[in-house]
């Protein structure tokens, strides 16, 4: 910064045609150049960043209100190309053996870990239940069921988002799934009139009024046992008012 500052007094020196041994005089014929070079610095830095926030603005926003345009735009086929999202990722763990789970979430209020999972490294992939090709990348083909975190290596935050999107587009209809086909025999017995599902019996105890176990009933104890514990126990017994 000294450097520069002191090549720009130079320059501007030279320029205006200044020679003088005095630095009062050099800086006073080279001060107004000096402002309005700062001023113009300082205003051109200010709109490269508004025009840089707005570019990333508007990126981001694009595909906002509708992700599934994403899908269909030049930029995406020179990132995926024709295969899913998650082909070409690949987890970051130590060791040779993957843990059986992938990380909790990639994101962390503004701050974004280290080799984030295919749906948190590119925002523009919006998880939504209308945005049926990407949803369909984590379905299989062949059986219809949801592919496993491990296999795609989404965090489970977002494995929790997919599996609501493709429940909720399945309930929209946007999604056809396959439901089991049950034959129905005419000679089988589908009524519940049988032994096999008639009501359970009551208990006996619940018939005859009394306790489940024997030992839940008041049962008198013996005269010598309540006596020899009033013998024991007489000094800490109360008086028993005589009735009246």
């Amino acid at each position: 910064m000294a450097g520069s500052l002191c090549g720009a007094i130079w320059r501007a020196t030279v320029g205006s045609g200044i020679r003088s041994s005095r630095p009062q005089v050099l800086l006073a014929g080279v001060a107004p150049r000096l402002r309005f070079q700062f001023l113009s610095t300082e205003v051109e830095l200010a709109d490269k960043t508004a025009t840089s926030t707005t570019t990333s603005f508007d990126t981001t926003s694009r595909y906002k209100e509708k992700p599934w345009d994403y899908l269909i735009s030049e930029e995406y086929q020179e990132r995926y190309g024709e295969q899913p999202v998650w082909t070409n990722y690949r987890r970051n763990h130590k060791g040779g053996i993957p843990p059986q789970k992938t990380r909790k979430m990639c994101i962390r209020g503004d701050k974004v870990c280290g080799n984030p999972c295919p749906i948190c490294r590119d925002q523009k992939l919006g998880v939504d239940y209308r945005n049926v090709k990407l949803l369909e990348q984590f379905i299989s083909p062949h059986s219809g069921s949801i592919l496993d975190a491990t296999q795609t290596g989404v965090c489970r935050k977002q494995q929790k988002n997919l599996t609501n999107a493709i429940t909720q587009a399945r309930d929209h209809g946007l999604l056809s799934f396959h439901i089991p086909i049950i034959e129905f025999q005419p000679t089988a017995d589908y009524s519940n009139t049988h032994a096999a599902v008639n009501k359970t019996p009551p208990a006996a105890a619940l018939q005859n009024q009394t306790a489940w176990y024997p030992w839940y009933d008041w049962q008198q104890p013996p005269e010598k046992e309540v006596a020899r514990l009033r013998k024991m126990y007489k000094p800490f017994l109360k008086v028993e008012a005589a009735p009246s």
